[in-house]
């Protein structure tokens, strides 16, 4: 009797699971770019106004050794996400997140940046004025075998949280995210 009454309730904790794990997804427009400075990321917060979009070429590791702010979920864009850079490396990784956003490897030597496409099917990225950037950009990803090609990539710079274990990406964890524009 206590196994059966322990078996169902697993069973049900199992099927909670799955249907909350269902809910985050490419098919769920709230999962979209996680909750975490979503506005930043999606160029969608008050400050949008303040970024200048005239690129500034830089390499992976100067934009890795550029001095940036920690940051915690709820901060606002900083001066440092304010700045749009052109950036050339090589493919490491391309991959689509569980969310639909692309998300791009870059590797020079032993410097990384992580760049970013929101999926543009996100509701909250629909409301961006940068919503058919993120439409062209994702094509473009869809469209063509990145891995491994030199690219150059154009992004607003994202300050992304310190995740607290080690991954590939620029030392102070600042980002490209959104791409603005990408090509061979």
């Amino acid at each position: 009797m206590q196994a059966t009454r322990c078996s169902i309730f697993l069973t049900a904790l199992i099927v909670i699971g799955c249907f909350a794990a269902c809910k985050k997804g490419k098919k769920d427009p709230d999962s979209c770019n996680g909750n975490t400075r979503r506005e930043v990321k999606l160029l969608i917060d008050a400050s949008v106004s303040l970024v200048d979009t005239t690129p500034i070429s830089i390499t992976l590791a100067e934009l890795g050794a550029l001095d940036v702010s920690e940051v915690k979920s709820s901060t606002e864009r900083q001066e440092a996400e304010k700045k749009v850079y052109t950036v050339i490396a090589t493919v490491e990784e391309v991959d689509r997140k569980r969310d639909g956003d692309w998300h791009i490897l870059l590797k020079d030597g032993d410097h990384y940046l992580i760049t970013e496409c929101p999926n543009p099917g996100c509701k909250y990225a629909e409301t961006s004025s940068y919503w058919s950037t993120y439409e062209r950009i994702n094509t473009f990803i869809e469209n063509n075998n990145l891995e491994g090609k030199t690219v150059t990539i154009t992004g607003v710079a994202f300050i992304d949280i310190d995740h607290h274990y080690k991954r590939k990406q620029a030392k102070n964890n600042l980002e490209l995210h959104p791409i603005l524009d990408i090509r061979f």
